[in-house]
């Protein structure tokens, strides 16, 4: 048994989503469990509608809709040739269009988006997308079954950021997966989106549809998680700065975990922990071009000597610092610290300490006002903003003196604010100007990858064009 999921480029449009039903019917005996993220730009546009509405923009919060729901009976007109699965998809697109306008209208009326409502107009990006793959399955004789996540996706009711009720997930779904994949049946269900214990919809953060891949999978017990992309894998960096990045064959799950942390976008962070419980692997396929090998994540060390495997990197972050106004102990300034962070619902993306002051670096958008206000009762606070990290990940990093000589001799020519190093033995962070950023990723980059040679590890990727493949 096997998860698929499928993310937003690989559903975009009629021609995305044949692709899509080709690469489900090569593995359909594995079992598959397929997980839908909406098509391309869905969620954004659902988002905008609401935020329009809510700044009483109700007529282009409308013709936002109609954009987007257009583009879904344009996806059904094209696939399904069955009349009476066409007239039915339609009818549901329709009816989907009507209740997210009566939404749209209260949020237009109230002049307030609240995180419940959000979260509700978020849902049907989903709940659409993966009502049209299934029936595409359909339309080309392979029995599936659509399947609403509020049928099984408990979680808690921390709207834009809830997390799964494992133990009632994998009761639930177990219950009602089983049967259908005894019976040759592929489930077809929704990414990102859940159900509160009140039965409101919830979402599980932006971008988290590998993590429901991931929980479905580990709920399952499957014997693979699959994420399909539009990228060949996980790369030594990101190829929209750097020419000749890399693919890299297979990764630990702290590496994956660092990566996805530090800005990769290929995977959500939270993927790799419910699959690290129970020894899962993670493969990440790219859906335009299914015959290449991806990338493994796994418990699996992937090397067993110091080595960098990619350079990731966070833009528009501030460091914040805080010096005690009088001598106090330090576990007093931390927990008062971390208290204030905690209050606000945001994470320090790395943090320095020294005898007498304790630095963090934040995202620009985190209420940063508020925070300062908050740490001065205890300290001295100094903001320092227009800041990027760049993260080196790989193996044993903390064994090798080798490999900060080498950092630091490739970026000799800039500036360097703050440093992490030695906290995990698979990442080294340095605090560094946002402008200087693209720059000092293309020289790291080229210090440790341009001779590599370990075609174990790392595949040189082909350039192809930015199409489909033709059947």
């Amino acid at each position: 048994m096997i998860v698929m999921k499928f993310g937003g480029t690989s559903t975009q449009d009629a021609d995305a989503i044949t692709n899509v039903v080709r690469i489900i019917e090569n593995h359909l005996g594995q079992k598959p469990v397929v997980v839908i993220s909406a098509i391309a730009q869905a969620t954004n546009m659902l988002e905008t509608a609401g935020s329009l509405a809510a700044a009483g923009k109700a007529g282009e919060a409308h013709d936002t809709l109609l954009r987007l729901f257009d583009r879904h009976y344009t996806i059904v007109d094209r696939l399904m040739k069955d009349r009476q699965r066409h007239n039915e998809l339609r009818k549901i697109i329709a009816q989907s269009l009507s209740e997210v306008e009566e939404l749209v209208r209260g949020i237009a009326i109230l002049h307030e988006l609240t995180p419940r409502t959000l979260d509700s107009l978020y849902s049907y990006g989903e709940l659409l997308s993966s009502r049209i793959v299934s029936g595409a399955l359909q339309e080309q004789g392979i029995a599936s079954e659509w399947l609403d996540t509020k049928r099984f996706m408990l979680t808690d009711d921390n709207f834009n950021a809830a997390s799964p009720v494992m133990p009632a997930i994998e009761e639930r779904l177990s219950a009602i997966a089983a049967p259908l994949l005894a019976a040759g049946t592929v489930p077809v269900t929704q990414g990102f989106i859940g159900v509160s214990a009140s039965g409101f919809r919830t979402t599980m953060g932006r971008e988290s549809s590998d993590f429901s891949a991931s929980i479905i999978g580990c709920a399952l017990h499957v014997d693979d998680i699959q994420i399909w992309t539009d990228v060949d894998g996980v790369l030594t960096a990101d190829p929209r700065i750097v020419d000749g990045a890399k693919k890299i064959r297979s990764l630990s799950f702290e590496e994956a975990y660092e990566l996805s942390y530090f800005g990769a976008k290929v995977l959500h962070p939270k993927t790799m922990l419910p699959a690290f419980e129970l020894n899962i692997p993670i493969h990440i396929y790219n859906s335009r071009r299914p015959d290449r090998t991806g990338t493994r994540v796994s418990t699996q060390p992937s090397s067993t000597e110091s080595l960098v495997k990619s350079v990731a990197y966070k833009r528009n972050v501030v460091v914040v610092s805080v010096a005690p106004k009088r001598r106090i102990h330090q576990y007093v300034l931390w927990e008062h610290i971390q208290s204030v962070l905690t209050r606000y619902n945001v994470t320090a993306s790395v943090t320095v300490t020294s005898e007498y002051s304790y630095a963090f670096v934040l995202d620009e958008k985190s209420p940063l006002e508020a925070i300062v206000s908050n740490l001065g009762e205890v300290g001295s606070v100094a903001v320092l903003p227009g800041k990027g990290i760049i993260c080196l990940v790989g193996s044993k990093l903390r064994e090798s003196p080798n490999i900060l000589n080498r950092l630091f001799r490739s970026i000799a020519e800039f500036s360097v604010g703050m440093i992490s190093y030695g906290a995990s033995p698979s990442n080294i962070s340095i605090i560094v100007d946002d402008v200087s950023v693209p720059e000092m990723v293309r020289k790291i980059h080229t210090e440790f990858f341009d001779a590599e040679t370990n075609k174990e590890l790392f595949e040189t990727l082909e350039v192809v064009p930015d199409s489909l493949p033709v059947s």
